[in-house]
């Protein structure tokens, strides 16, 4: 059981997780819902995080204060993966024409640490912090195909998406063609007509330090495309492995 100081630090964390882009200020009964916590502790922990200006009250709502940007400086400089990664991601984007995306994975969810949006008039956009599900999207795939902790994280996350009959065979059945082919490709899986392909950063041991994907409408990314862009996708996300010096140089091929 975790101690009481850090387990007060995890909710804390729980309740600040709540705020998004599309969720910037939220409500106690909002907090409530998506925590699942006791009215009391999360009355408790939001009077702690205003009193450090870690969230502001406006009305009857909060939002996130301006002192976690005091944070992000150090959090980006001390970071040897988004150092490396960026030009990368770039270079990604210049080649296959999609908007690229790198991401690491918390609990049943994947952040964006690193984008570079596309050139095209009709794009993907993608936006640093943002959170999206690891089920839904090429990303997510990768995570859950080369990690069994993120497997067991997603499946927990939405059991009853996996009570249907047939529904969990058919995950493993992606899984497996996920780490035959080193890559993975969704079509539609988190909005109609966006499609993604991504492969694992690997980091040391094996499992993925990150996940690098490329996104774009079903018009110019489909399966055929997929198919000549996906090695492209595994050989970047192995030269970022390889410039922080978890796999052999021999092991990846230029892009």
């Amino acid at each position: 059981m975790a101690e009481p100081g850090v387990r007060v630090l995890g909710r804390a964390c729980d309740v600040l997780d709540c705020f998004t882009e599309k969720a910037p200020r939220l409500g106690v009964v909002d907090i409530r819902s998506r925590t699942g916590l006791p009215a009391t502790t999360v009355a408790r922990i939001v009077s702690t995080l205003l009193r450090e200006g870690l969230l502001v009250r406006e009305g009857d709502a909060y939002r996130v204060g301006l002192r976690v940007l005091v944070w992000s400086a150090p959090a980006r400089s001390g970071s040897s993966l988004l150092g490396v990664a960026r030009p990368f991601v770039e270079q990604l984007r210049d080649v296959t024409g999609e908007s690229t995306g790198l991401y690491v994975r918390q609990g049943a969810t994947r952040v964006l640490v690193e984008a570079a949006s596309s050139y095209h008039s009709v794009i993907y956009r993608g936006y640093v912090g943002q959170v999206l599900p690891l089920d839904a999207g090429a990303a997510g795939k990768c995570f859950m195909a080369f990690d069994e902790d993120a497997l067991g994280a997603a499946v927990d996350a939405g059991p009853e998406r996996y009570a249907a009959a047939g529904a969990r065979e058919e995950l493993d059945r992606q899984m497996e063609e996920v780490r035959e082919l080193g890559w993975a490709f969704t079509e539609s899986e988190r909005e109609v007509g966006l499609n993604s392909v991504a492969a694992p950063v690997p980091g040391f041991g094996g499992l993925p330090e990150a996940a690098l994907a490329i996104g774009g409408p079903s018009i110019r990314l489909d399966r055929a495309q997929a198919e000549r862009v996906g090695p492209i996708v595994v050989a970047t996300a192995r030269a970022i492995a390889t410039r922080m010096g978890h796999t052999p140089a021999e092991e990846h091929a230029d892009v």
